[in-house]
């Protein structure tokens, strides 16, 4: 039996799987923020409302101090806030802050006797040093990224400048699988060591994802384009009690988000030989050249509630071979073409046949199978 549902039911339907997996596939950030609101003589005041927003997209999450005053938002993304808080018989208290990845920030907060009506702007600045965490860490942010020279465009790369760490970085282990400076490998080795440990120690994250290969310990299986990524941040001691597979580096990266404004780029990395200078021992470079392009743009779905944000980084670019080149001789071509000989069907045969080579002049042959075989 068949049924045929009206199409504004089949549109709702459609609406509310949308929305189940936008739920069910939000990121899990690792951020945080907590607290303690205090009356002017430093004691703690329960039951205070602490109401917390972020300012790109103004989604706002609520809790209630505890007995001691205590209050904690977990799971935020990286960003700018707004901290605001009310209690009976006091002034209300608003905090400005910023939260990097995989911060937990403190935010005391002091309410003063007077009417609801009044409010008291908190000016915070972040530490020079912060003494309620003793990680060392580097956190670089999507501003940060984009001036500096990343050779491949390559995020990973960056991750040698933090503190205690060591290493070549991308395209240092030439030979591996997925050794190379882009973004462009199914996955990724990276040469860096910390705290004693080789590069089969470090983890690699996005959005609270584990994205470390299970088969070859120490190398992503995603690199991420930049434009797509907020905050990158490293991570070298005292991790996290859900992170606890690296004893090295430990690499968590957060992508960026859509806001209430729309907001997007576009860009060409244009490379070629004639940007290089010549070596004096090896003079003139081969012809190449490559374009890297990026584009992304992000905005709301529905203001204040749902985002979008996408990100691609296409590549084209061409590499003079150089050298010998080394093709098939026609007659070879037609023998294994030949469908008596049994191999006309094979890949390989298929691929010689679709991409011949063009534009050959002076060619001389260098060996011969037979010279290598023999006659037998």
């Amino acid at each position: 039996m068949r049924f045929s549902l009206p199409t504004a039911v089949r549109a709702s339907l459609a609406s509310v799987l949308v929305i189940l997996c936008a739920t069910l596939c939000s990121a899990q950030f690792t951020s945080s923020v907590q607290g303690i609101v205090q009356d002017g003589s430093g004691a703690g005041l329960a039951q205070a409302n602490v109401q917390i927003t972020n300012k790109d997209t103004q989604i706002s999450q609520t809790t209630t101090s505890d007995d001691a005053g205590n209050f904690r938002f977990v799971s935020l993304a990286p960003g700018a806030y707004k901290v605001v808080v009310e209690a009976k018989g006091f002034s209300k208290s608003e905090a400005d802050v910023t939260l990097l990845t995989e911060e937990n920030l403190n935010v005391p907060i002091t309410l003063k006797v007077g009417s609801i009506s009044e409010t008291m702007t908190v000016t915070t600045e972040a530490p020079v040093v912060d003494t309620a965490d003793s990680r060392t860490q580097l956190t670089l942010q999507s501003q940060e990224v984009a001036v500096l020279p990343v050779a491949g465009r390559n995020l990973v790369t960056l991750v040698t400048l933090a503190p205690g760490v060591t290493g070549l970085g991308t395209g240092a282990l030439a030979g591996t699988p997925g050794a190379g400076a882009d973004n462009f490998s199914t996955e990724e080795s990276v040469d860096l060591s910390a705290n004693g440990q080789g590069s089969d120690n470090n983890q690699y994250i996005i959005d609270g994802l584990d994205v470390t290969s299970g088969i070859r310990q120490g190398v992503l299986n995603l690199t991420p384009t930049p434009d797509s990524i907020q905050e990158t941040s490293i991570q070298v001691n005292t991790f996290s009690s859900e992170y606890t597979r690296g004893a090295g580096v430990q690499v968590a990266f957060t992508t960026r988000s859509g806001t209430n404004q729309f907001h997007g780029s576009a860009a060409d990395y244009f490379n070629y030989q004639k940007m290089f200078a010549h070596q004096y021992f090896q003079g003139a470079y081969l012809p190449f050249h490559a374009n890297d392009f990026s584009f992304a743009f992000g905005g709301p779905v529905i203001k204040n509630h749902l985002f979008f944000y996408f990100a691609a980084e296409p590549r084209r670019g061409s590499n003079s071979a150089g050298g010998n080149i080394t093709f098939p001789d026609p007659q070879f071509l037609s023998f294994i073409s030949d469908p008596a000989n049994g191999l006309s069907t094979t890949v390989g045969t298929h691929v010689l046949n679709t991409y011949p080579p063009v534009g050959l002049a002076g060619v001389t042959v260098n060996q011969t199978a037979q010279q290598i075989l023999g006659t037998a």
